[in-house]
């Protein structure tokens, strides 16, 4: 298997970028950041490859349920990303997807998301 890729999909690059590089210490990987907001950057995404998705919360409710539900539909286990409180708990709608709160915890972040891609991790 080569490395996993995973998909950030987030609105603001700055909190992208973060994830990029909290992703990029846990273990080498390709890492895809997009604005979920914006159709023409989602269009270009490589589905066939994406190993995990990171989806911020912070899109409408309508944009962030069809996006959940076309990465889910593709396999593609979800962890999504808040800094809303009303979220930690979990969104609805998603009982079982992990939250990670921003900003980000780094032992938090690699507590979620190394299982997630344990089958992807060289030591």
């Amino acid at each position: 298997m080569g490395q996993p890729h995973i998909l950030v999909a987030e609105s603001e690059y700055l909190i992208a970028m973060e994830a990029e590089r909290l992703l990029r210490d846990l273990l080498p990987c390709e890492v895809t950041i997009v604005n979920p907001a914006s159709a023409a950057a989602c269009a270009g995404i490589p589905w066939g490859e994406v190993t995990l998705a990171l989806l911020d919360t912070g899109f409408r409710l309508d944009a962030r349920r069809a996006f959940a539900e076309r990465v889910r539909q593709g396999g593609i286990p979800v962890v999504f990303t808040t800094a809303n409180a009303a979220y930690m708990r979990g969104v609805p709608g998603f009982p079982e997807t992990p939250v990670l709160g921003k900003p980000f915890d780094a032992a938090r972040f690699a507590e979620v998301i190394r299982p997630l891609l344990a089958a992807g991790i060289t030591e």
